[in-house]
């Protein structure tokens, strides 16, 4: 019997190699399969096994076959229970399948085996955000926003207005304002299945078992069925910078239609959208090139072309720390009121929906249009999405940058597509340049062309070449730069090759290729593979425009031993992630909920409608009636429910967005190794605490990138063709400071990734 078992085990290892070797990856993963479950020896096989199963499994991804992926990795892990890679990467396709909840548990699995293991950790952060929005967190900790509508709510209740129904309800705040404000009944609706777990948690942990949790889209409740009849109340908070974006047209006449009392009312009542043309640098960098300063230091021809990012609708920013010039005075947009169902059906069909001239009040550049709103929760409690502390931000459309004069009159039409707000100008007055094919790209390659810094240093470095012999060039650039440099300024180059997805960006390349004298020397391929030669030189993009750099399962690293020549010129030579310690009153409200930001009221007395000096028999009946349902001492237990998906690390940021205080010195933390784990630690010294009003409580981290000896380009600046990150620490450095010790860092760094720790010695 051993004797057959031994020989199904040879033969199945020989078939496993053979099918490997010829790139049949499913039949190999058959085969390995079979001696994994028959042998004693299948931890042998653990990595083989492991890197076929990851190929086995990118093949069924691409023929849509999730199932099949599923059974793949939950009978491989039944052999291989503590693979972190396996455990990572079936989590990864869980990701991929839009499932974060499945993926957090195998996720931490991994990590329990391996706590250094930085994919999974890096995809748990993914996980998490997937599975809660980001804008919770911030919307949560938006004191202003929790208190005003806790007294609209209290003070439609307090009209009578006593059965509620909270659409999009979330954490379940706005359903708990209603119980303590003395409903009769509560229903909250939210679809989301991690949002509708953390309401239920929530609910429990303060005693309001009784409001009922309905996990539906409002679309899809009933009457009888859900909720035993009509409601008096509706309250949702459920808006975007833009208004409308999140369907919230549709779901209000859905309601109105379905659910509430044919005398109930919404909270908010309504909104005020605005308007106005602006002058911002900051907008304009990040959403047209600048052509004119790329020609200052590069000799390609870019005169005949323009380009704007390619987003269909908005974009969001806090502006409230950027310059702005306010070309045109603000002005009604359009007022919409959510208890007139009318309003609210003409709201929803997408088209015109005002069209308003505007004057120019001085001489300027427009760079686009900016939207906000202000929501009327009543008739006397108002917020306002322009203020800088709000957890909304403008809605930003911008426009090519255009020269225009006082006087000039812009028409400016708002309209609706697809349910979310775009707005635009026309003008016959603003002089547009004329004669330059306009381009839509995306926003990495746009910041990559505004990075004016590193594309003087990539011309540079590339002229710097033209006494060797760079033949054969790949530059993996957002826009390839480099290698049109040296076929341009060196007469021994002869072929670019260049990789892009993006047929629009290959269409301007092909332009500036043709305009610049360059035709048959560019070659943009699908991947590497098609490459049929060794390179001269390879420059090496592996940046993401949010602050990281990317995890290509291609590597371009991987590549470069593969196609480089032995004397051959790789670019960048070191990369280096820096770091400083700061203080940041706005960085803790991104990523984690203060419960002392959800506080209940404790100032009714404020409200106007309740006048607690009055001699009116109803209002001090309306006053007394409330007083007794509230307990003004304590706070809303949520934040330990949805602070399980917090993370620490937040990207995309620009120093111009947010506020803070540099507490240390610039260090270099660690020299990116994307073939090596590796490991460092940095000390900032002592922070005198005595001295400082404030102690740090995050680590911001960017790039410096060495191109040559003397060509060395840091990625902190504001115009950089990337944003950096920070790692808010909620109490670990304060801990430290406060002990008299030196603040130090550990940096984790696994092919790229980077995992830092304060050690608290």
């Amino acid at each position: 019997m051993q004797a057959e078992v031994n020989g199904i085990l040879k033969k199945s290892l020989q078939k496993a190699r053979e099918y490997d070797r010829i790139g049949d990856v499913g039949k190999a993963f058959a085969y390995y399969v079979i001696f994994a479950e028959l042998s004693t020896r299948r931890s042998e096989i653990e990595e083989t096994f492991t890197d076929v199963l990851c190929e086995w499994g990118m093949q069924l991804a691409k023929d849509n076959k999730f199932s099949d992926i599923v059974n793949c990795y939950k009978f491989s892990l039944n052999i291989y229970p503590n693979n972190p890679r396996m455990l990572n990467n079936f989590a990864a396709h869980l990701l991929r399948n839009n499932d974060p909840i499945r993926a957090i548990e195998y996720l931490k699995r991994a990590l329990k085996v391996d706590v250094n293991f930085l994919p999974a950790e890096r995809n748990l952060q993914n996980a998490y955000s997937m599975a809660v929005d980001r804008w919770h967190f911030t919307m949560l900790n938006d004191r202003q926003r929790n208190s005003a509508f806790e007294q609209a709510i209290y003070k439609r209740i307090s009209q009578g207005y006593d059965t509620v129904l909270d659409v999009g309800t979330g954490t379940g705040l706005l359903s708990l304002y209603a119980k303590d404000a003395g409903a009769t009944k509560v229903y909250a609706c939210e679809c989301s299945e991690t949002m509708t777990l953390i309401a239920k948690e929530v609910f429990e942990s303060n005693h309001a078992t009784d409001i009922k949790l309905i996990p539906k889209l409002s679309f899809d409740l009933n009457v009888p069925t859900d909720i035993p009849e009509r409601v008096k109340l509706i309250v949702t908070e459920t808006f975007d910078a833009g208004l409308f974006g999140e369907l919230v047209i549709p779901s209000m006449i859905n309601v109105h239609m379905n659910i509430l009392d044919s005398n109930g009312m919404i909270i908010p009542m309504g909104a005020t959208v605005y308007t106005a043309a602006i002058e911002c640098e900051y907008i304009r960098y990040r959403s047209s090139v600048i052509f004119e300063k790329i020609k200052d230091h590069c000799s390609l021809n870019f005169d005949n072309v323009s380009a704007l990012s390619d987003d269909e609708y908005y974009d969001t920013e806090n502006l409230e720390k950027v310059q702005i010039n306010y070309i045109t005075e603000p002005q009604v947009l359009f007022k919409v009121n959510f208890n007139n169902l009318l309003e609210l059906y003409e709201f929803c069909k997408d088209g015109i929906k005002q069209t308003l001239r505007a004057k120019c009040k001085c001489n300027g550049i427009i760079d686009g249009l900016v939207t906000w709103f202000k929501l009327h929760l009543d008739e006397e409690i108002t917020l306002d999405s322009s203020d800088g502390k709000s957890c909304w931000q403008f809605a930003i459309f911008p426009t090519l940058p255009t020269e225009c004069h006082e006087g000039d009159v812009l028409t400016i039409k708002a309209e609706t597509l697809k349910g979310k707000l775009k707005c635009s100008y026309d003008t016959d007055n603003v002089r547009h340049s004329e004669n330059l094919t306009l381009y839509h790209l995306p926003k990495e390659v746009i910041a990559f062309l505004n990075d004016f810094d590193y594309i003087k240093l990539l011309t540079e470095i590339g002229r710097s070449q033209e006494n060797r012999q760079m033949k054969y060039i790949l530059d993996t650039a957002p826009f390839p730069i480099y290698g049109l440099t040296l076929l341009k300024e060196c007469k021994d180059s002869e072929i670019l090759y260049y990789k892009t997805d993006n047929p629009t960006l290959r269409v301007l390349i092909e332009q500036i290729v043709r305009d610049s004298g360059l035709q048959g020397k560019v070659h943009m391929i699908s991947n590497y593979e098609e490459i049929p030669c060794s390179l001269d030189s390879i420059f090496i993009h592996n940046f993401d425009i949010k602050g990281e750099l990317k995890d290509d399962q291609d590597s371009c690293y991987e590549i470069s031993r593969t196609l480089l020549k032995t004397n051959g010129v790789l670019l960048p030579q070191k990369i280096f992630l820096m770091g400083q310690l700061i203080y940041s009153e706005d960085l803790p409200n991104m990523v984690y909920v203060q419960d002392a930001n959800l506080q209940k009221l404790s100032c009714l007395s404020n409200f106007s409608t309740l006048n607690t000096n009055s001699d009116s028999e109803r209002d001090l009946h309306m006053w007394d009636n409330i007083s007794d349902k509230i307990n003004k001492s304590t706070n809303y237990v949520i934040a330990k429910h949805i602070n399980k998906y917090k993370i620490n690390q937040i990207f995309d940021l620009n120093s111009s967005l947010y506020s803070y205080e540099i507490m240390s010195e610039a260090r270099i933390l660690i020299e990116i190794n994307e073939t090596q784990t590796t490991e460092t630690i940095v000390n900032f010294g002592e922070i005198n605490n005595e001295e400082r009003k404030t102690l740090p409580n995050a680590l911001i981290c960017w790039y410096k990138i060495q191109l040559g000896p003397h060509h060395v380009h840091d990625t902190k600046k504001n115009n950089s063709f990337m944003n950096h990150t920070a790692i808010v620490f909620e109490d670990e450095l304060r801990d430290v400071i406060l002990r008299d010790k030196e603040v130090k860092v550990k940096i984790h760094q696994m092919k790229g990734l980077v995992k830092i720790t304060v050690l608290n010695l």
